[in-house]
């Protein structure tokens, strides 16, 4: 019988860490669409070599097993812990810059991903892919909310996803299943959540301010002061008031991605032995479970790893059901 090596390799500034130096007691890695900073923690022993250890330190993570190591994470070390015992850092990505920029800007007839772009450069951000979306003919970006909430605002009017890559690079583009990771019950699944709710509604409408006709995003929208409205599904209906929606196809697109996003019913959680290939934007597939519901294909939403001496190499993931 053989058995899984787990190895890790942890950079950070000059020094690196790897299984045969044994200061590493704990290590964490987490990622999310649904939050707004990514993150890694490690925790080691009290040894000249971890002392040295400063903020401002480039930290990028690799796990994997004997065979190969996968990147998980790059960053930049903000934080430093110093005990009687052990030594901590906490490193964010590149989603802190985006959190810390607030700009005063208004573009005129700008996609989506032009807008996304210019804030990414603007905070010095790298780009991986960046989907152009919905037109706006008229767009404003103010210092109220930082430039990430404006990106994960337009990500969801466009049904997009906004996150990091494990290279530290700004993804805005919408789901598509591809790199389907199996977790399979009595196989590489260790634990399994599903949760299911009854959504409260089953339409969207979508009210905007209007231009002078009806004939898309391009029409000035200061010639006319007309509501238009936009709606998706029926029953019983969210109603949405958005400034920066110009026209009537715009607000229809905006009412289904929002539906969208809304009535998903279908969430949950799964952990397994550890697996660095697992990415946000992935596909992850449960298999066997005895419980029918959490069989199937899901986006992955949250990816965590962790690698200590008490659970090993372990990979949880929160999902929910992808885009019909």
């Amino acid at each position: 019988m053989s058995f899984l090596k787990p190895r890790f390799k942890v950079s950070i500034g000059p020094s690196t860490f790897e299984p045969g130096g044994l200061e590493l007691i704990d290590l964490e890695v987490s990622v999310s669409m649904d939050s707004y900073l990514d993150q890694v923690k490690a925790t080691f022993t009290h040894t000249p070599k971890t002392l040295r250890l400063r903020r401002g330190d480039e930290i990028s993570v690799e796990l994997g097993y004997e065979k190969g190591l996968k990147k998980v994470f790059k960053g930049v070390v903000k934080e430093v812990h110093v005990g009687t015992s052990k030594v901590k850092v906490v490193g964010y990505n590149d989603s802190h810059k985006l959190l810390e920029l607030r700009v005063d800007q208004t573009y005129e007839g700008q996609s989506a991903g032009s807008i996304v772009s210019d804030l990414a450069s603007r905070a010095g951000v790298s780009v991986e892919e960046v989907m152009d979306g919905l037109s706006f003919s008229q767009y404003v970006v103010d210092k109220r909310k930082s430039a990430y909430h404006h990106i994960r605002d337009l990500a969801l009017k466009c049904g997009f996803d906004a996150y990091f890559n494990p290279n530290g690079e700004l993804v805005f583009k919408r789901y598509e299943e591809k790199d389907v990771h199996e977790a399979h019950y009595g196989k590489n699944l260790i634990d399994v959540e599903v949760y299911e709710v009854e959504p409260l509604i089953s339409g969207v409408v979508v009210y905007g301010e209007s231009p002078a006709s009806f004939k898309g995003a391009d029409t000035s929208h200061w010639l006319a002061k007309r509501e238009v409205e936009g709606s998706s599904g029926s029953g019983i209906k969210l109603s949405v008031y958005d400034p920066t929606v110009k026209d009537k196809d715009s607000a229809e697109k905006v009412a289904e991605a929002l539906l969208r996003e809304l009535v998903r019913a279908v969430k949950g959680y799964v952990k397994i032995v550890g697996r660095s290939e697992v990415k946000l934007g992935d596909t992850v597939e449960i298999k066997g479970v005895p419980y029918d519901a959490a069989n199937g294909k899901y986006q992955v939403r949250t990816v965590e790893h962790v690698f200590n001496v008490d659970e090993g190499f372990t990979t949880s993931i929160h999902w929910r059901r992808k885009s019909e």
